[in-house]
């Protein structure tokens, strides 16, 4: 066996792929969770100047 030949066993081959596929879902993940808050952060920042402020609860007793 060559230098670099265990890496071409159907065992490497499948974890390589697995791998891939993971990498390829998390950057997926982080770009839609990226565009999610910048989505959110635009929503609040259009919806800021309409604000009021929380009505404190008096207790009676």
């Amino acid at each position: 066996m060559g230098y670099g030949d265990n890496r071409h066993t159907p065992k490497m081959r499948q974890r390589r792929s697995r791998n891939k596929l993971i990498a390829r879902l998390k950057r997926k993940a982080a770009e839609v969770k990226a565009t999610r808050l910048a989505n959110k952060q635009q929503v609040q920042a259009e919806s800021g100047s309409k604000k009021t402020k929380a009505k404190k609860k008096t207790d009676k007793g």
